[in-house]
């Protein structure tokens, strides 16, 4: 009886051990956020303060920002703006000028900039990064300890997902319907559906917004991608009966194993079989096409012809969309198999 009454007392200490531990130090959750999701918001206003940097002794990677007193872990909000290299964090605070005279320290060698702006319910810091990385953060009653790595060292493959267009570039747009907003309603409703956990989807943008070729280009190479599909549509004004699922890939570059055609193949077949769709096949990218300036597995997919009464029916149905977002992350995965043989 001795005996056992010691061994739950030692196994009851631990647990009260593990406990404190756990709420002494929380996991913050950061938020993933492409091209100016919303979410965390900064006044346009504001140029923001200087925020004070101190390189101090640090394993490699971890950078410490102290946290106003009574601060509690659901008082703190972070996002990682991919395309910016930026990490927002958002404390919500009656101590807004608290980094007047308190610095992030650690080790801040990837850190290149930092600056913090007063809001109506506390501050939000902007840290701008050198490169794209990953950031995993835990907090305690003092300060938030974030650690960064590469993305390659936390997932075994890596998508970045293109939805056409976005702010000034409409792309297609005839018929009442602008193909950059069928591309990133497809390209959210991706994101929302999204539950391979060993996969990582980034995407380059998530609101109507601008982004160039070169931003594109920079995001694949950032992450150092596995693959690309771009999201996009048709149209045919001369010949409205043609309807159907298609992929473009660059003919000219050849990848052995796993290339163009065979991803091309696999998006247009899975894409094609959840939506109940036909496939059209596949086609060579045109001259300026995104996908000449890609060396990894890339598509483009063709989600519909807007120049056909049924399929554009079709493209403003929400439910249907989802079943072309299901087909497209049913690829990724087929893919992502294929890759691993």
């Amino acid at each position: 009886m001795l005996a056992t009454f010691v061994l739950w007392l030692i196994l009851s200490a631990a647990a009260m051990a593990a406990m404190l531990r756990l709420a002494l130090h929380k996991t913050i959750v950061i938020a993933d956020a492409s091209r100016n999701q919303a979410g965390l918001t900064a006044d346009s206003r504001q140029t923001g303060l200087a925020l004070e940097l101190r390189q101090t002794e640090s394993s490699g990677g971890v950078f410490v920002i102290p946290i106003p007193e009574n601060v509690r872990a659901e008082d703190v909000a972070v996002e990682n703006r991919y395309m910016e290299k930026e990490l927002w964090i958002h404390i919500r605070s009656d101590s807004p000028r608290f980094y007047e005279d308190n610095a992030v320290s650690g080790d801040i060698s990837a850190i290149t900039e930092g600056r913090y702006e007063v809001q109506p319910d506390g501050v939000l810091l902007k840290l701008t990064m050198d490169r794209l990385q990953e950031y995993r953060s835990t907090m305690n009653d003092t300060a938030l300890e974030v650690a960064g790595c590469e993305p390659g060292e936390l997932y075994p493959f890596i998508v970045v997902i293109d939805p056409v267009g976005g702010g000034s570039e409409d792309g297609l747009s005839g018929y009442g319907y602008k193909e950059k907003e069928l591309a990133l309603q497809v390209a959210k409703l991706v994101q929302d559906k999204w539950t391979l956990s060993d996969i990582k989807p980034y995407f380059t943008r998530t609101e109507d917004v601008e982004v160039s070729a070169e931003e594109r280009a920079a995001l694949i190479r950032d992450v150092d991608a596995d693959f690309y599909i771009g999201i996009g549509a048709a149209e045919n004004p001369s010949e409205e009966g043609i309807y159907g699922i298609q992929c473009y890939y660059n003919e000219e570059y050849f990848i052995p194993d796993f290339g163009n055609v065979e991803l091309a193949d696999i998006v247009t077949r899975a894409v094609t079989i959840a939506a109940s769709n036909r496939a059209l096949g596949l086609a060579p990218a045109e001259e300026d096409s995104i996908l000449k300036e890609i060396s990894i597995p890339a598509v483009q997919l063709s989600v519909g012809y807007l120049s056909n009464d049924r399929e554009r029916g079709l493209l403003q149905q929400e439910a249907y969309l989802e079943k072309i977002a299901e087909g497209i992350i049913n690829a990724v995965e087929e893919s992502c198999r294929e890759m691993a043989d």
